[in-house]
C-alpha cells in the first residue's frame, strides 16, 4: 500500500486554514499515486483549544468542514483527526437510555475519521456501538499540559458503558488499493501510542496490540504530540516497547504529527513533526526531513526500505528552534523589549529578531540615575547590532514624581525594596504604551531561575504578552547566548563581557548579573548551582526540597545535579561539586539555610508566576498551565526537619565519587 503521510501546521482556530492546507495535501497525493493519505489528530481546528470543547456550535463548526474533505475522497483512502459529536448514538443503537459525555453533555469523541471514495470506510468487524468511519481514542492522557478527559469520552468508555468488550471496538479498517487489494490498517491517535503507562489487569493497555491480534496489516498513529527534548528517541522506545509486546506479529507503524505552534493561554506549545515510518522490527526506515516543517512524505508500507539512524541538532539549538517557533506564531506588528545591557534582555531581543525580522523588534533602554554607563553601553551595543530601532527613554523624573506624590499623598515614606519596585512598574507601564502606540506586544524577558524564587516584580518585569526564555535556566541563557554569537549571526551580536567563567565569576570590567534598582546590586542567585536545583525541582520526576536533602546526605547531590548540564558545558562531570564549593554550600549550615530559603521562595512567588505571561515550552516541565500551582501557605514537612537535623551534624559535603 502506498501510504502519504501528511506532515502539516495545524493553526488552533482556523478551520479554514487547516482545511486549505488539507485539500492541497490531498491533491498532491492523488497526483502521486497513493492508497491513503493520513493527516495529525484534531488537525482541522487544533488540538489546544481549551474550553471550545465545550461549545457544541464550535464543534459542529468543525464538523461541517468535514463534507469537503468527504468530497475529496474520490479514488483515495483518507484518515484525519477531528471532533465527533455523537448526536445520533441513540437511533443507531435503538435504546431510550442517556449516554452524555462524563460532564453531562453531549458525548464528543477526539477521533480518527476514516474515508474512502466518497464514503465511510467499513471495519472488518462492524458494531452499530460506534459510528461508520469513526474511532475514537482510546487512552486520554491527564497530564502535564493534557486535559483530554475533561472534554472526551474514551473509547474504552464507549465499551464500558454497553458493557462489551473493548477487543469488540477496537477493530482495523478495510483499506482498498490501487490494485484492488483490501489492507486491513488499524488507526489509533497519539497517546495510543504511549501506552506503558496505562494498566489494564495488571498489564499494559496497549491498543496497538489489540488492533494487530484483530487483523491490523498496518498500523497509523496520528498525532498532536508537542516537542520536548529527546522526543525522537522516547518515540523510537515507545514503538519498540510495542513490537516487544507483540512480537513476530507486530507489522509496520507508521506515525503522522503536526507541526506549528498551539498555546493553552498560559504557554506556548511548539509542535516538530517527527513524521516517522517504522518495519516490522519496530525501526525506523524513514523520516521527515527536517522539524516543523510541513511536508507530505511519502511510503509503501510493504517495502519501507533500510534502517535509519537519525541525527539529532544539539540540545540548546532544539530549544532555540522552538523558541523560535513560539516567537513567530505570536501576534502584533512590532515586538518592544525593554533592553537592559543585560544577557536575558539581550537573548530575546536576537531571538525575536530572527522571528520576526529586525524591522519588527524595538529595543528600549529605560534607564534611572543608578543604572551604569556599561549596562547603557551595553544595551546600545547589541541593538546596534541587531539594526532594530532603539529607544531611550529616561525614567528618573517619572520615578521622582511618583516617590514625591505618593508620599504627599500618604504621609508615608517610601522604602527602599517599595523604590525598586516602583521603577520596575515605571519601565513596565511604558512597554505597555508603547506596544500600544506601535500595534505591538512587548516581552516578558525573565529567566527560569528567577521565576521559580520570584526574583522579579508583580506588574513591573514578570508581565508581558510572551516570556520567551523563561523556561530557560541561566545556565541555558548563557548557552543559548554564545549559540547565537558563534551560529546564527557569526557575530558578537551580545557582548562576551556578559558572559562569565565556568563557575560564574566575572572580572572587574564585565557586567555582574543586576536589576539596578539600587546602588551596587547584584543578582542574589548561586547561578549554576540554583540552576541545578531548578531543573531538580521542576523534572518530570520532580526532587521536592527532602530530595535535595537526602541527595546532599547521601553525597549525591553534585552527580546527580551535573546531568542538567549536559549539552549546556563543556565537561559537565565535576561541575556541581565545583560550584557547590564556589557558593560554600559544602558547608552543612549553608547548605541548608540556602535550600530553605530557596524552597520558601519558591512556594511564596507562585502569586507573581500565576498573574505572568504565557511561556514558550522548552523543557520537561514548564511553569504556566504545564505546572499547575495553588496559592498556599508556606509549610517545612516533618521529613525535612528531620533531614535538617541530620545535615547539621555532618562536617562538610563529601562526594559519595570519593567515599571508599
Amino acid at each position: 500500500m502506498k501510504v502519504a503521510l501528511a506532515q502539516m501546521e495545524v493553526v488552533s482556530g482556523m478551520p479554514n486554514k487547516n482545511l486549505e492546507t488539507m485539500l492541497k495535501m490531498i491533491e498532491d497525493a492523488k497526483l502521486a499515486g497513493v492508497d491513503l493519505i493520513a493527516f495529525p489528530e484534531m488537525c482541522v481546528g487544533g488540538y489546544l483549544v481549551g474550553d471550545k470543547w465545550t461549545s457544541d456550535e464550535f464543534c459542529f463548526d468543525l464538523m461541517r468542514k468535514n463534507k469537503k474533505i468527504i468530497e475529496a475522497s474520490h479514488g483515495i483512502a483518507i484518515a484525519y483527526g477531528n471532533i465527533f459529536i455523537d448526536s445520533e448514538l441513540n437511533k443507531r443503537v435503538g435504546d431510550t437510555n442517556h449516554h452524555p459525555n462524563k460532564d453531562g453533555k453531549s458525548r464528543k469523541y477526539n477521533a480518527v475519521y476514516v474515508i474512502q471514495d466518497g464514503k465511510f470506510a467499513l471495519r472488518s468487524n462492524e458494531t452499530n456501538i460506534l459510528p461508520s468511519g469513526i474511532q475514537p481514542k482510546t487512552l486520554l492522557p491527564t497530564y502535564r499540559i493534557f486535559d483530554d478527559s475533561r472534554y472526551f469520552f474514551s473509547l474504552e468508555n464507549i465499551a464500558s458503558d454497553f458493557d462489551v468488550s473493548y477487543e469488540t471496538l477496537s477493530q482495523p479498517f478495510l483499506i482498498k488499493t490501487r490494485n484492488g487489494e483490501t489492507v486491513k490498517v488499524g488507526f489509533e491517535l497519539c497517546e495510543d501510542l504511549w501506552c506503558e503507562d496505562y494498566r489494564k489487569a495488571g498489564n499494559p493497555f496497549n491498543p496497538t496490540k489489540i488492533l494487530i491480534d484483530n487483523g491490523a496489516q498496518l498500523i497509523v498513529n496520528l498525532s498532536a504530540s508537542p516537542w520536548t527534548y529527546g522526543k525522537n528517541s522516547s518515540r523510537d522506545k515507545r514503538v519498540q516497547f510495542l513490537k516487544q509486546e507483540s512480537g513476530n506479529s507486530f507489522v509496520p507503524f507508521l506515525y503522522v504529527n503536526c507541526t506549528g505552534v498551539q498555546n493553552n493561554g498560559k504557554n506556548f506549545i511548539t509542535f516538530d513533526g517527527g513524521t516517522t515510518a517504522y518495519n516490522e522490527q519496530g525501526i525506523p526506515v524513514s523520516f521527515a526531513s527536517a522539524p516543523y516543517r510541513q511536508e507530505l512524505m511519502i511510503v509503501e508500507s510493504d517495502n519501507l526500505g533500510k534502517t535509519r539512524t537519525r541525527k539529532e541538532k544539539s540540545k540548546i539549538a532544539q530549544k532555540y528552534d522552538a523558541i523560535i517557533r513560539g516567537l513567530e506564531s505570536v501576534y502584533g506588528n512590532k515586538i518592544i523589549i525593554g533592553l537592559s545591557g543585560g544577557v536575558d534582555s539581550s537573548l530575546a531581543a536576537g531571538l525575536s529578531v530572527i522571528a520576526k525580522g529586525k524591522e519588527n523588534v524595538i529595543g528600549v533602554n529605560m534607564p534611572s540615575s543608578i543604572n551604569s554607563q556599561k549596562t547603557k553601553d551595553s544595551a546600545e551595543y547589541s541593538a546596534n547590532k541587531y539594526g532594530i530601532e532603539y529607544l531611550v527613554i529616561p525614567i528618573q523624573e517619572m520615578v521622582d514624581l511618583k516617590v514625591r506624590t505618593l508620599e504627599e499623598c500618604t504621609g508615608k515614606k517610601i522604602t527602599t525594596l517599595e523604590l525598586e519596585n516602583l521603577q520596575a512598574k515605571i519601565r513596565t507601564g511604558i512597554l505597555s504604551d508603547l506596544a500600544g502606540m506601535y500595534n505591538g506586544v512587548y516581552t516578558c524577558n525573565a529567566n527560569k531561575l528567577e521565576a521559580i524564587i520570584g526574583y522579579g516584580t508583580l506588574d513591573g518585569d514578570m508581565r508581558g504578552r510572551i516570556c520567551p526564555i523563561a523556561d530557560l535556566t541561566k545556565t541555558e541563557v548563557i548557552a543559548m547566548a554564545k549559540y547565537l554569537n558563534k551560529e546564527i549571526f557569526h557575530d558578537e551580536v551580545i557582548p562576551k563581557i556578559l558572559f562569565p567563567d565556568r563557575l560564574w565569576r566575572f572580572s572587574d570590567d564585565q557586567i555582574k548579573p543586576t536589576a539596578e534598582l539600587k546602588e551596587k546590586q547584584f543578582d542574589p542567585m548561586k547561578f549554576g548551582y540554583h540552576d541545578g536545583i531548578v531543573e531538580a525541582y521542576m523534572d518530570y520526576n520532580k526532587a521536592s526540597c527532602a530530595n535535595i536533602m537526602e541527595m546532599y546526605l547521601s553525597g549525591t547531590l553534585d552527580s546527580k545535579l551535573d546531568r542538567y548540564f549536559e549539552g549546556l558545558v563543556n565537561n559537565p562531570k565535576g561541575l556541581t561539586y565545583e560550584l557547590m564549593k564556589r557558593w560554600d554550600v559544602i558547608s552543612p549550615a549553608e547548605f541548608v539555610k540556602d535550600i530553605e530559603e530557596f524552597d520558601k521562595k519558591f512556594s511564596n512567588s507562585v502569586f507573581k508566576r500565576v498573574e505572568s505571561g504565557p511561556i514558550i515550552i522548552t523543557s520537561k516541565t514548564s511553569f504556566g498551565y504545564d505546572f499547575r500551582e495553588s496559592m498556599m501557605p508556606y509549610q517545612q514537612t516533618e521529613r525535612e526537619l528531620e533531614l535538617k537535623s541530620q545535615i547539621l551534624t555532618m562536617t562538610q559535603y563529601k562526594p559519595a565519587s570519593t567515599m571508599n
